[in-house]
């Protein structure tokens, strides 16, 4: 019979989200991991792997956990122009709050990783694809609304705001201050109007 396990693996997952997502996948050790799971090398090899391993279970994890919770109002806000809105809003605002300048960790580690790692490239990929059909559904809801021109692109304009919220969070993962994100927010939505 197999030993339960020890530990919360959501926690530990989380705890490594938070480490790779401040450090980024190179940056981070198994030291640093060990530290901040709280798990000692053994447990960690016997239940995720090796560093790689417990990484893509991390960036599945952010995904279920994060971006759905980020991406949320655009899914559910039926008017598709509000939808937009109210996502780039609330992108930009917590960009900075509290100082925590991270971004986003899939636009992070595709940045880092996927000019030489296959498979992070195909997950980076992957992403940017489930946010760029967000968009498309979003601005079809606001062509029905009234509140998009039914004369826009909707698979350009959809590809354009994908690209245009990464930009956000790596800007945000910069440095970039409220102002600055707010500027570029305002810019990305004039090309609703």
């Amino acid at each position: 019979m197999a030993r339960p396990r020890g530990f919360d693996e959501e926690s530990v997952l989380d705890n490594a989200m938070n480490i790779f997502w401040s450090k980024g996948f190179e940056s981070t050790s198994v030291q640093d991991l060990v530290d901040e799971t709280g798990l000692n090398r053994a447990s960690m090899y016997a239940s995720f792997g090796d560093k790689k391993a417990l990484f893509l279970r991390v960036l599945d994890h952010y995904s279920q956990k994060i971006s759905t919770e980020r991406f949320a109002k655009l899914r559910e806000i039926e008017d598709g122009r509000k939808a937009i809105e109210a996502t780039f809003r609330d992108t930009a605002r917590n960009g900075c709050t509290d100082g925590k300048h991270k971004g986003c960790l899939i636009v992070n580690s595709g940045m880092e990783l996927a000019p030489h790692d296959p498979e992070i490239a195909a997950i980076s990929h992957q992403a940017f694809r489930r946010v760029e059909d967000m968009f498309a559904a979003a601005l079809t809801r606001g062509i029905k609304h009234g509140t998009v021109s039914k004369e826009k692109n909707v698979r350009a304009l959809s590809r354009f705001l994908a690209g245009s919220i990464q930009g956000v969070q790596l800007m945000s993962r910069r440095g970039a201050d409220r102002e600055t994100l707010e500027d570029y927010t305002n810019t990305i939505l004039s090309t609703l109007d």
